[in-house]
């Protein structure tokens, strides 16, 4: 087993070139040049050495000496640092700015094979790539650098106003990033923008229902779960009446019976009907042609089969036609793809 290399506490730096990636191979070179410069003259002003340097291409993780005044060297470095920024950027344009953000904090460091190992470390790296200091430089054009310290260096040196430090420019922020599972506050020295308002609140629209749930409203409407909802009363309904026709056309044999065995003598008019000599007629709605009652109860006589059956052609014609109307209402090629 191989030993341990021996954890110190320091304070870490960490500084990042913005828009790195967009520049040219050799304006990227010369940018590093620029970086270490800036670097340089910045832990001059400070008055001391970095203890070990990790360096990243656009960037550089430093790890200070043990026996610093951190009350003087915190603030002279972050001074040093926006001096030599704005000589290194006097009279030049927007494009050719050396623009960086700066992440510093203290805590337990160890130098392993690769680079730097410890919690301190992680933590000021996720607040150099964090979202709220990249917006933060962003939103003030007018600056060079910003720069994001953890808690325990803002309540340690910060907040007490040592020279070179304004507790007032700095905010506290939340950095929150859940895929790397961190979550830590941090202070940073500029304003930070309010992160833009999710599209649907922008918009006034709906948001988008999660991944697995089944949307609701409208926009189910035409939907396979949507249609089988519209159905279900429709279904409820036919079924009642199904039932009840079954019920009269029970009590209507009954009357017939009773009839038979007691005929009235002053019905003459209902044993012609019971002839079949009254007229057939054709139902407005769907257009199919019943034929009278025998028994006088028009559209209710027949057999319970016949009319199950013609209940649920009724039934069947009501889904054709909503099937008509929910083609197309899917992805614009008559399917419907169901959920989001």
């Amino acid at each position: 087993m191989s030993l341990v290399p021996p954890g110190i506490t320091r304070v870490v730096f960490t500084v990042d070139i913005e828009s790195y990636s967009r520049r040219l191979h050799l304006e990227q070179i010369r940018a590093q040049e620029r970086l270490l410069r800036v670097v340089e003259h910045a832990f001059d002003n400070a008055g001391t050495e970095w203890f070990s340097r990790q360096d990243g291409g656009d960037s550089m993780l430093l790890v200070l000496r043990a026996d610093i005044e951190q009350t003087r060297v915190v603030p002279r470095l972050l001074t040093g640092l926006r001096e030599a920024l704005e000589i290194d950027n006097r009279g030049r344009d927007a494009s050719g700015r050396l623009r960086l953000r700066a992440a510093l904090g203290e805590g337990t460091v160890h130098v392993a094979p690769t680079g730097f190992a410890g919690g301190q470390v992680i933590e000021v790296c996720r607040f150099l790539n964090s979202g709220p200091l990249k917006a933060a430089l962003r939103a003030s054009p007018e600056r060079d650098l910003v720069t994001a310290v953890t808690d325990h260096i803002y309540q340690e040196i910060v907040r007490h106003g040592y020279p070179g430090l304004d507790p007032s420019g700095f905010r506290e922020m939340l950095v929150d990033i859940p895929d790397k599972g961190f979550s830590a506050r941090a202070w940073i020295d500029a304003p930070v923008p309010d992160p833009p308002a999710p599209a649907a609140e922008r918009t006034g629209a709906p948001a988008p229902a999660p991944a697995g749930v089944p949307q609701k409203g409208p926009a189910a409407a035409g939907s396979p779960a949507g249609r089988e909802r519209r159905r279900a009363p429709k279904l409820d309904v036919a079924m009642r009446s199904v039932e009840g026709l079954f019920i009269v056309s029970e009590l209507g044999h009954n009357a017939e019976e009773r009839h038979a065995d007691h005929p009235p003598a002053d019905h003459a008019s209902d044993h012609h009907l019971a002839d079949g000599q009254a007229s057939g007629h054709r139902d407005a709605g769907s257009g199919r042609h019943h034929a009278a009652d025998p028994g006088g109860r028009d559209g209710l006589g027949g057999e319970p089969a016949d009319v199950l059956d013609d209940a649920l052609e009724d039934l069947d014609d009501d889904y054709g036609d909503e099937e008509g109307d929910d083609a197309g209402a899917g992805d614009g090629d008559g399917s419907w793809d169901g959920w989001e």
